[in-house]
């Protein structure tokens, strides 16, 4: 029992094609900045809008060394994906699901640059060709945690009315780093000091207020930033627990949340925006 435990923590972290296999759902891929970006799920829209789930980081670090794969070993944004009624893909990272290295991949764009330019021209460009295969007409990003982080630098890049809802998400990878004194992100980009979309935006942003992975104090720049963005504060939610689970109810409320919710610090009772 012991050695079949230590080679089921020695295999290989799951790929696009077998994630595909095992929930037998449609796998495709878009080549986009020198990455071959895994597009799991099914390319239609609903209502004329693409949803698009982004993946979080993974496991960027091994120890005190950049990982050999960051691909980690639960994949909580394809478990929202899999609960979603509608339409939906997720949209893999590069070096993220793959069996074996594209050329291009490097540790940094896993560890301080994992929120790059280079991350995020490649994610743009890759759901370009999402949006001009699906002939969408608005976009719902939705991103998980690291994948929140992208979601967010990726919506305010897009020309059509785009939503982007974040679940536990690092919006200021500042404050982040220093919180957790981890390496800066030197080569990453931050949502709390990007620019605001030319495109209708609606930002909203979900988050437990037991997370101790990204404490609530640490998005103090992000909302001071974006004033427009709608908080919805989940009590009794940390990272992890329970956003699979009250999903997609969670999504629809997150959507009607308006502009004049309340402050994302305050006690939960009154974190709840009203539709």
């Amino acid at each position: 029992m012991l050695i079949a435990s230590l080679l089921a923590g020695c295999a290989a972290p799951p790929d696009a094609a077998s994630l595909a296999r095992h929930h037998a759902i449609p796998l495709s891929q878009v080549q986009a900045g020198g990455f071959r970006l895994p597009v799991l799920g099914t390319l239609t829209t609903a209502s004329g809008e693409l949803r698009v789930y982004l993946p979080g980081d993974g496991i960027p670090w091994r120890g005190h060394r950049p990982g050999k794969n960051p691909t980690g070993r639960r994949h909580m944004a394809l478990e929202l994906l899999l609960r979603d009624p509608a339409p939906a893909v997720l949209l893999g990272r590069p070096c993220y699901l793959q069996r074996q290295m594209d050329p291009a991949c490097d540790p940094d764009l896993w560890t301080g640059g994992r929120y790059s330019e280079t991350v995020v021209s490649a994610l743009d460009a890759g759901l370009q060709q999402l949006v001009a295969r699906s002939g969408a007409q608005s976009l719902l990003l939705v991103g998980y945690s690291g994948g929140g982080t992208l979601a967010t630098l990726l919506a305010a890049r897009q020309r059509l009315p785009t939503t982007v809802v974040t679940i536990a998400a690092n919006l200021d990878t500042a404050a982040w780093t220093r919180y957790h004194r981890h390496l800066p992100l030197s080569a990453s980009l931050n949502p709390a000091r990007e620019t605001d979309s030319e495109a209708p935006l609606h930002r909203i942003h979900l988050h437990g207020d037991r997370d101790k992975v990204v404490p609530l104090d640490t998005l103090d720049a992000y909302r001071k930033h974006h004033p427009d963005a709608g908080w919805l504060i989940q009590a009794g939610f940390d990272h992890r627990c329970c956003w699979v689970e009250a999903w997609p109810e969670l999504l629809e409320t997150a959507r009607e949340v308006r502009a004049d919710r309340p402050d994302p610090r305050a006690p939960p009772g009154a974190t709840r925006a009203r539709p």
